[in-house]
């Protein structure tokens, strides 16, 4: 079943940001490479939307990371899937919206 992917304007800003950084501060191959794993995460998703874990504060909202420093935070809006917030471990871990402990 294809669903539909709708990115909310914050998750949508952090991607964005994150490329910059990468871009920036490593390298295009770098950035490129995080584009590709978020691509990859995000197609498995909309097969097995249900494999991510649930947080523990939104329970409507599911995690799944994308590599070992940052998460994907979504949700399942009908026949859609919502990309709610990309969260960087490497920022204060305190500042996460959904964090999990």
């Amino acid at each position: 079943m294809a669903r539909q992917i709708i990115w909310n304007k914050k998750a949508a800003i952090k991607f964005d940001e994150i490329v910059s950084y990468l871009e920036t501060e490593l390298s295009e191959k770098a950035a490129m490479e995080f584009v590709k794993n978020v691509d990859g995460l995000i197609e498995k998703l909309t097969k097995y939307p249900e494999i991510g874990r649930r947080t523990k504060n939104k329970k409507t909202i599911r995690q799944y990371r994308i590599d070992k420093y940052k998460k994907l935070y979504y949700r399942q809006q009908g026949k859609s899937l919502v990309i709610v917030y990309i969260f960087d471990d490497c920022q204060n871990p305190a500042s996460n919206p959904f964090k999990n402990f």
